[in-house]
C-alpha cells in the first residue's frame, strides 16, 4: 500500500511539474508579445516619480501611472530617454524603453 501511495504522489508531482512548465512558458511569450506592437516612431516617455522609473506609453506599468510625467521635447526616443535619465528617472525593467530601434 506505501509503494501505490508513493507512486501517485510522484504521478501527481509530475502533472504539476509539467503544468508549471507549460504555465511559465504561457507567461513569457505573453510579455514577448506585449511590446511586439510597439511602433518605432513612438518617442514619448512617461515617468512616475513614486518608483523613479519611466516606460514606453504603451507599457502596462505606465498605463497605471495616476500622475505622470511625460518627457516629449526631443525629436527621438534617445534624447526622451536622455531628458528622463537627467531628472533622475531609470529605465522600466519591463517595457525597457533605452533599447530604441
Amino acid at each position: 500500500m506505501e509503494k501505490n501511495a508513493l507512486t501517485k504522489l510522484g504521478i501527481a508531482l509530475v502533472i504539476i511539474a509539467v503544468l508549471l512548465a507549460g504555465a511559465y512558458k504561457l507567461y513569457t511569450d505573453s510579455l514577448a508579445n506585449d511590446f511586439n506592437d510597439i511602433s518605432t516612431v513612438e518617442i514619448e516617455r512617461v515617468a512616475e516619480t513614486y518608483t523613479g522609473e519611466y516606460h514606453r506609453p504603451d507599457c502596462p506599468k505606465a498605463k497605471r501611472i495616476l500622475k505622470p510625467v511625460i518627457f516629449n521635447e526631443g525629436k527621438t526616443a534617445a534624447e526622451n530617454n536622455k531628458q528622463a535619465k537627467a531628472e533622475g528617472y531609470v529605465p522600466c525593467k519591463r517595457c525597457h524603453p533605452e533599447d530604441v530601434k
